[in-house]
């Protein structure tokens, strides 16, 4: 008799489990191309004061994402980078970054976790002196390896390629990937085409959300900065899993692209240019559905617009 009841047992345990989880609703807010570049320093607080000021303030307008509302964030769960967080590789710009970009209570601080991704800018800081350019980028990936070293000792990221220093974390159910310039990038170190494949495998079998960021996109121009067959390679592997967003930097203005079924959304850089203000992307993901818009701050003292481009979709599948 016990070995029909502690199946039975079980199974409606795992029923009443999974009627009581909470719903999922999570945000993220994805910068990118920050360019710390050396003193004095202009507007690179406007971000963080815009970023700071997300909770209980942000919301997509629904009538913008075909009817879904996702309603006010309440809650901001990190902030990762879409690469070049530096222009150049040098322990003062290092320095201003780390003013702005370490979690703390200050005014110009940001006041959230920080997931660094890095960028053609940050990998090549001196591309037109090859002997520089290698030890710029020692520098600057001594720091990355400072960085995620800690977030894996704190638990804040769950899997590190340690070559390509390609890592994931996840937030509730959503499985979330860095990496880098791009999958597959041989130019600095080892592919991680291997390790991204046994990540997935491990953590988004069940078919959860993925949100995966990188630095090169899909613009005429950005293409020309990787090649089709990794495209390809990438998107063979993502394809098997439910991929909720993918999201760029590096051609510093916001966009959505396609590439197979899926839509690329790519972020704006940090400062004001040709087109607008600087802006990121604020993520947000609730129940079965994903919404992507664009924060682009007004002035320097936190106060911001939502604009587009304007991401919705399923995450059903």
């Amino acid at each position: 008799m016990k070995k029909i009841i502690l199946p039975l047992m079980a199974l409606l345990c795992g029923i009443s489990c999974a009627d009581n989880r909470p719903e999922r609703d999570v945000t993220v807010a994805v910068v990118a191309d920050l360019h710390f570049d050396l003193p004095p320093e202009t507007d690179q607080y406007y971000h963080v004061r815009a970023l700071n000021r997300l909770e209980g303030q942000f919301r997509v307008d629904p009538a913008k994402t075909g009817g879904i509302d996702m309603g006010v964030v309440e809650h901001l769960d990190g902030v990762t980078v879409a690469g070049d967080m530096f222009d150049k590789a040098l322990p003062v710009i290092h320095d201003m970054y780390f003013s702005r970009y370490t979690r703390g209570e200050g005014d110009k601080q940001i006041h959230y976790d920080v997931y660094p991704g890095y960028g053609n800018h940050d990998i090549d800081p001196f591309s037109q002196d090859s002997v520089r350019n290698i030890e710029g980028r020692m520098l600057n990936l001594r720091l990355l390896d400072s960085l995620l070293q800690q977030k894996l000792s704190e638990g804040k990221i769950l899997n590190l390629h340690p070559e390509s220093r390609s890592y994931s974390w996840n937030v509730g159910d959503v499985h979330f990937i860095q990496a880098h310039r791009y999958s597959g990038d041989t130019g600095y170190c080892e592919s991680n085409m291997k390790w991204l494949a046994e990540d997935l495998t491990k953590y988004a079998s069940e078919g959860n959300p993925v949100v995966y960021i990188q630095h090169y996109g899909f613009d005429e121009w950005a293409l020309g900065w990787w090649t089709e067959e990794e495209r390809e390679a990438l998107f063979d592997v993502l394809d098997r899993y439910n991929l909720a967003a993918f999201l760029v930097g590096h051609t510093h203005e916001p966009s959505i692209q396609k590439y197979r079924s899926h839509k690329i959304y790519q972020v704006n850089n940090a400062w004001p240019d040709e087109d607008g203000k600087g802006s990121f992307a604020v993520v947000r993901l609730k129940g079965d559905n994903i919404v992507i818009a664009t924060c682009r701050w007004t002035d320097g003292e936190g106060n911001y617009e939502v604009v587009g481009p304007y991401y919705s979709k399923s995450l059903k599948r």
